[in-house]
């Protein structure tokens, strides 16, 4: 298994774990009362799919199964925003689903732009 392969599983096993505890697990852990950043997970959910797509991009190398990863980021992001529904203290946002998506395109882009370069 390559560096990034590793990397990419343990990051997207991260955002699993932190995604289907109950509350704001990670919110608290770092800056405490999460009322006193409104919108400051909305950067945590761009931030956090952006290096999980661009790990994932990484990890393939010369594979170039892009279409694939794509959309199983893409549900994978989906299916964790769904199960809030469902977790205790979690609520699904539409923005929060946006954010996802903008980390994961401009994850991408930024791979894209490395493969050009080479």
């Amino acid at each position: 298994m390559n560096f990034y392969k590793f990397l990419f599983l343990m990051w997207f096993l991260f955002i699993f774990v932190v995604s289907i505890y109950p509350g704001n697990l990670i919110g608290l852990i770092l800056k405490g009362d999460p009322t006193t950043y409104p919108g400051g997970d909305k950067l945590s959910h761009f931030v956090s799919y952006f290096f999980l797509g661009l790990l994932a991009f990484l990890s393939i190398g010369k594979n170039r199964k892009f279409k694939s990863i794509v959309i199983f980021l893409i549900l994978f992001s989906l299916l964790m925003e769904v199960l809030h529904l469902y977790i205790p203290s979690r609520f699904y946002e539409n923005l929060d689903l946006v954010m996802n998506f903008l980390g994961l395109i401009v994850g991408l882009f930024l791979f894209k732009l490395k493969d050009l370069k080479n």
